[in-house]
């Protein structure tokens, strides 16, 4: 932390606050929070996920490392965390540590998610030695047939292989990061194993369980997905429709935090996953303008009287149940 990274936080913070409590859009410094897109491609099939069940609108691709580099520059003296993963798996851009490592080497805090089929014993190491700070790997299921329900097109044996062997680069090369969570997101077809998973994140090594609930958009969907206990989940389920539970009033995520996908255009936060609310192309702009441009205020100002307008917006609760404790 530094005292300009603190004073850009704190401006942040108080213009959304004022901008809440006057309807008006007030908007001083940059996002402290920056969620960059490596890479839109993922090679696993999940069912309620843009990229695995194919309603994915935008373009495949991987960001280049010079629109990164330049995204980093531009807001790395007051920006403080680093989101590295959106849509699709991060370790399939192959350059992926070396977007971390650039980061790191700007002092910001980095963090990522991946499904973990990627780390053999080199590229654990590699990941290690890149500075990352924190990892989750998303695993849904004790057995494999849990696991490849969802998991569609994976293996549960690989992931595990892959999470011991980033356990080991840790203890082999003396780090404790990045710290290692394991996520699972809690369904209907899984929750019977949630015991089960706990004993297995115990028995890996790893540094803390995560259990999350998971997200839908339509009825069936949250028929078919959600679990059968109401503490996991986010929405309230009746018998012919369901409501997001919390999420009323104004977000502070298009204040403390932006969204960059792989090809550079700008988005308010992760809810955007096709892109319907661009705000600006980062690859042909600098980021200040477009924290500033009339289309990031003119949602920010939507979003403060009309929230209900927003389709994206009706569907999220501003984190509050994500995880579960």
């Amino acid at each position: 932390m530094t005292w300009l990274r603190v004073w850009n936080a704190a401006q942040a913070l108080v213009s959304f606050l004022l901008s809440a409590i006057t309807k008006k859009t007030i908007v001083w410094g940059v996002p402290p929070i920056l969620t960059i897109e490596p890479t839109n491609v993922c090679n696993l099939r999940c069912p309620l996920c843009v990229t695995g069940n194919g309603t994915m609108e935008r373009a495949y691709g991987r960001m280049e490392l010079q629109t990164y580099k330049r995204l980093i520059d531009a807001l790395a003296s007051r920006a403080i965390y680093v989101v590295l993963f959106h849509q699709g798996e991060p370790y399939l851009h192959r350059q992926f540590n070396e977007f971390v490592a650039y980061a790191k080497q700007r002092g910001l805090y980095v963090t990522t998610s991946s499904n973990a089929h990627y780390f053999d014993e080199p590229t654990a190491e590699a990941t290690v030695r890149s500075g990352l700070d924190t990892i989750i790997i998303s695993v849904d299921g004790a057995t494999p047939e849990t696991y490849s329900r969802y998991r569609v097109g994976g293996a549960l044996e690989k992931v595990l292989a892959g999470t011991r062997n980033l356990v080991a680069a840790k203890k082999r090369l003396q780090r404790q990061t990045p710290y290692i969570y394991l996520q699972f997101i809690v369904m209907q077809h899984n929750e019977h194993e949630l015991a089960a998973m706990e004993k297995l994140a115990a028995e890996l090594g790893v540094d803390r369980f995560l259990k999350k609930t998971v997200q839908v958009e339509t009825f069936a969907e949250a028929q078919e997905w959600l679990p059968a206990a109401e503490s996991f989940r986010r929405y309230q389920l009746t018998e012919s429709d369901f409501t997001v539970k919390g999420g009323k009033g104004a977000c502070p995520r298009p204040w403390l935090t932006t969204l960059v996908n792989w090809d550079g255009s700008v988005v308010p936060c992760c809810f955007d996953k096709n892109g319907h609310h661009l705000t600006g192309d980062a690859k042909t702009a600098d980021f200040t303008e477009i924290w500033q441009s009339e289309n990031y205020a003119h949602f920010r100002h939507t979003l403060l009287n009309n929230r209900e307008t927003i389709d994206m917006c009706r569907n999220c609760n501003q984190g509050i149940g994500l995880f579960v404790s």
